[in-house]
């Protein structure tokens, strides 16, 4: 009986945890509204009241027409039918007193702007039981998984980015980390796998950069388990499929009736969803990385010439270059006989390795495309024993929520454009450096920990 109540008790502060950090982040999301999700809500608003049939190119937008995948779009217009529907509570409110008044009057002032931050306030929440369920089977320890779910939930960068900014990003590193995590699952893992992963690119494409270790990590598999291959090859190539009908038909609600289908798929992605995610060519767009060390953050053009290359084709090469040492490290580092937790602490590794390698080293990044990187990182905190490793994410999550905070703000502070960009950007450089130095503390510790015997040969002997 005593264990019962343990349980109950502890699943009730669990409970009280997530309603708190979604009542802290509900709060902050009437605090500041300016920006992105001013044009957020005008698409939301309008595909409600307008129709979701060619949006994409309908004229008279006040911002700008929608750039974001479809299945994005759709959650949008959702949330604006869920605010049309909010008369339902006053309903419930008559006959049961609950929600409390307070709660309606809120929702009916503020519904629009919270509605459309709810998709990456959600996201946070999610996040903190995948990342709490993992590290619990994992390690075997629920305490360890507890401190982890809080490191979640009240993160400053997951409130800032979904309550503040209103971004979702977390909602597509949520399926990245899922898509790896998902592929051990017995029974239809293995199918579901790259429908997740598919699913969250077309909720933010950013995850895209995790693409090619996903596809490492399901080679890797084919290799170290050669008596199920066939098998393996026909669930995968059955979750392609699905993955590929799914991103089609969230087109259908987007088309006009008068065009071919085939065109007006291809005039969104290249007209509409591409251009935004990749705009005007620059070195980085507000990312403090490498390329900031040595030219100007939002000036310098990814066309400018250096030696024989131009700073888009180095970026390239940068990116292969993280990509082949992260299949590298996947390949080396797990083991046949390592158990569980070795084997996901080696995942999480490897998928901050790219995803954060890639925000650093490829140009054309804006600040917050370090987000898939964040939830691997995040269980690498918890599941590996080296200081070194947790001191380094913990300077992590300083860089991030450096970059993140300052390049929300810069517009408006004179304070920050002064200590960033005056003396030839000697502050965007600082800190540039700062985030290159982070990455390669870890990393590098990381290796010497799992005893990466390329890197270490002679330490090692």
């Amino acid at each position: 009986m005593a264990k019962v109540g343990s349980l109950k008790n502890k699943s009730i502060v669990i409970f009280l945890l997530f309603l708190a950090a979604f009542i802290l982040k509900a709060a902050l999301t009437t605090s500041i509204n300016k920006g992105d999700i001013l044009v957020i809500e005008e698409w939301s608003r309008v595909l409600y009241q307008e129709g979701l049939a060619g949006s994409y190119f309908r004229e008279g937008w006040v911002y700008t027409f929608p750039t974001q995948p479809p299945l994005m779009m759709l959650l949008y217009w959702f949330s604006r039918w869920l605010y049309e529907q909010k008369y339902f509570l006053s309903i419930w409110h008559n006959f049961c007193r609950l929600p409390p008044a307070f709660i309606i009057l809120w929702l009916d002032k503020n519904g629009p702007l919270f509605l459309v931050k709810l998709w990456g306030i959600l996201a946070d929440l999610l996040s903190a039981v995948l990342v709490y369920q993992v590290i619990k089977k994992v390690t075997k320890k629920p305490s360890k998984a507890f401190w982890s779910m809080i490191f979640i939930l009240f993160n400053p960068l997951l409130i800032f980015e979904s309550s503040i900014w209103g971004q979702v990003d977390m909602l597509a590193a949520l399926f990245g980390l899922a898509s790896f995590l998902t592929f051990f699952q017995k029974g239809i893992g293995k199918i579901v796998s790259p429908i997740i992963f598919c699913l969250g690119v077309m909720l933010k494409p950013s995850i895209l950069v995790l693409a090619p270790i996903y596809l490492v990590f399901l080679f890797g598999q084919l290799i170290k388990n050669p008596l199920e291959r066939g098998k393996i090859l026909k669930q995968v190539f059955l979750g392609l499929l699905i993955s590929l009908v799914l991103a089609i038909l969230t087109f259908f609600p987007f088309l006009n009736s008068s065009e071919s289908f085939p065109g007006q798929l291809n005039a969104i992605v290249t007209r509409r969803i591409l251009p935004s995610a990749k705009g005007v060519s620059k070195v980085a767009t507000s990312a403090y990385n490498f390329f900031t060390l040595f030219f100007k953050i939002d000036k310098t053009l990814g066309s400018q010439k250096v030696a024989f290359l131009t700073l888009d084709q180095l970026g390239d090469f940068l990116f292969l270059l993280i990509n082949f040492l992260g299949g590298a490290f996947l390949f080396s580092l797990i083991r046949k006989k390592d158990l569980p937790s070795k084997q996901v602490e080696v995942i999480s590794f490897t998928g901050y390795f790219v995803a954060q390698g890639v925000f650093l080293f490829k140009t054309g990044m804006a600040e917050r495309y370090f987000f898939p990187a964040f939830l691997f990182v995040c269980l690498l905190f918890f599941l590996v024993d080296d200081q070194k490793v947790k001191i380094g994410i913990f300077l992590q999550m300083v860089a991030w929520f450096f970059n993140l905070t300052t390049s929300f703000y810069l517009g408006g502070s004179e304070f920050l454009d002064h200590t960033l960009r005056q003396n030839n950007f000697l502050g965007t450089r600082i800190a540039s450096l700062f985030s290159l130095l982070v990455f390669f503390f870890i990393s590098i510790n990381y290796l010497k920990n799992r005893k990466f015997s390329f890197f270490f040969k002679n330490e090692l002997k």
